[in-house]
């Protein structure tokens, strides 16, 4: 499994916040759909142009680093959406 560098290291410690509070993103590009969930609180569900901007940007971020997993990415992008949970 790739592992921090100084470039990537902001994501990697945005991604493990939001693992540690229990969220997690589901994209489907196929259906234009991102789902943002956290254990407790009301799902923040994004479709048509809103999930494809948000689904471009996480391959943006994965393209200028390749060492970065999707995952990682999806999770660093959506920790903006989730300000008022945490």
């Amino acid at each position: 499994m790739p592992k921090p560098n100084p470039r990537t290291r902001i994501f990697w410690q945005a991604a493990q916040r939001m693992r540690d509070a229990g969220i997690t993103v589901d994209t489907d590009s196929g259906y234009s759909t991102v789902s943002i969930d956290c254990p407790g609180e009301e799902s923040i569900f994004m479709q048509g142009d809103e999930a494809d901007s948000f689904i471009a940007e996480c391959r943006k971020l994965w393209k200028r680093y390749p060492s970065l997993p999707m995952d990682v990415a999806e999770l660093a992008i959506a920790e903006p959406y989730t300000d008022l949970w945490i």
